[in-house]
């Protein structure tokens, strides 16, 4: 095989088997689910995985946020299920959204990105915020560190239909893909996002407005924990993935950079929160 692929083909994935993920009809999302089986990088396994095809414009930036998100989520100790770049034979796809999806007919194979847990049988998606739903999440151990991630990565798409159950007051998390308040950032110049309020991270404001004050004393310590002992850095596959997913260079190195920054300004950031009061209101769920 020649070397110059053989970097890329060790990160990425290969998809199988693929059935679409039905969808209610009030869901407008662009991007197509699917699950199916997929061989894991390096080929030596298959599993039964959620792949998420994204339009073409913004294909290889979103894939990209969702593989390196996932990597910085588990350096801060958080739950997220396996996840890395998955190449899906166009002919899986469903017909109505594939030309648009692919609007080159001859492709046959398309970027996407995949999912799996394999530590637990049923995983499913929380939706519906069903008040019995919301305080089950806002028991969960790890939603206090979320809301101060999701700060930091400035994602702010966060809500429940993002989030993994994987049991009582148990998730894990998924959707990354607006990290960095959603912006095209590829070679843009990341200062300016560095002391971004991130307005729509829902978790946050739970727990500011709540009267949970221990919820947000811990809230607080963790994003002061963040600030002293969470050093973030750059993940094994940053040079494969960004070769992947055609982006520059020093992609990652700069995104690591700006968010250690932006690391030491989470208290200054999480108090943001305290100070909106009862004026946030959650941004459409994308």
């Amino acid at each position: 095989m020649d070397h110059g692929v053989r970097p890329a083909l060790s990160v990425c994935g290969y998809a199988e088997q693929l059935t679409i993920k039905q969808r209610t009809p009030s869901d407008k999302n662009p991007n197509d689910v699917y699950l199916g089986t997929v061989v894991l990088p390096g080929g030596q396994e298959r599993v039964t995985a959620y792949v998420k095809i994204f339009p073409p414009a913004t294909r290889m930036q979103l894939v990209f946020n969702e593989v390196i998100a996932h990597h910085l989520a588990l350096q801060c100790d958080l739950p997220s299920p396996t996840t890395f770049p998955c190449a899906c034979p166009t002919s899986l796809l469903r017909d109505g959204p594939r030309a648009l999806l692919v609007p080159d007919a001859h492709k046959r194979f398309v970027l996407g990105v995949a999912s799996f847990d394999g530590t637990f049988k049923e995983a499913k998606q929380a939706s519906s915020a069903s008040a019995a739903k919301v305080a089950d999440v806002m028991n969960w151990p790890h939603v206090a560190r979320v809301a101060v991630f999701d700060e930091l990565m400035g994602n702010d798409d966060r809500h429940l239909d993002n989030l993994v159950r994987r049991g009582p007051h148990d998730y894990a998390l998924i959707d990354h893909e607006r990290i960095l308040f959603g912006e095209p950032w590829f070679g843009r110049d990341l200062s300016e996002l560095r002391a971004r309020h991130c307005d729509a991270n829902i978790l946050a404001d739970t727990i500011a407005e709540g009267t949970d004050e221990v919820a947000q004393q811990r809230m607080m310590a963790i994003a002061q924990h963040f600030v002293i002992e969470t050093l973030l850095v750059v993940p094994d596959v940053a040079a494969r993935l960004e070769q992947l997913c055609l982006a520059p260079a020093d992609t990652t190195q700069r995104l690591i950079v700006m968010l250690n920054e932006r690391r030491t300004l989470l208290r200054m950031l999480m108090h943001y929160h305290f100070r909106k009061g009862d004026l946030f209101q959650a941004r459409t769920i994308r």
